[in-house]
């Protein structure tokens, strides 16, 4: 799947997608994961919101940022990804 069809496939636009593919989400993506913007970014950067927490399926906020910080950077997009595109 490219970037193009991951785009669609997610519901955000190709230059939302690549911004959150260099780590800055943008309001569309912050709204299609029911988070704000600086939810989405903290996430990136290893630590996790309550709101994000309640996203991600999961009770404590530590168990969040202890998944952002193992996945470190680049995982956490792709996890922000597949939230995306999971709906």
């Amino acid at each position: 799947m490219d970037h193009a069809e991951t785009a669609v496939a997610a519901g955000v636009n190709l230059g939302d997608l690549d911004l959150l593919l260099r780590g800055q989400a943008t309001a569309n993506v912050a709204d299609r994961l029911g988070v704000t913007i600086g939810d989405a970014e903290d996430f990136i950067r290893g630590s996790a919101s309550s709101a994000m927490t309640r996203r991600l399926g999961l009770i404590a906020a530590s168990a969040a940022d202890e998944l952002a910080q193992a996945a470190g950077r680049q995982g956490a997009i792709g996890i922000l990804i597949g939230l995306l595109l999971a709906g």
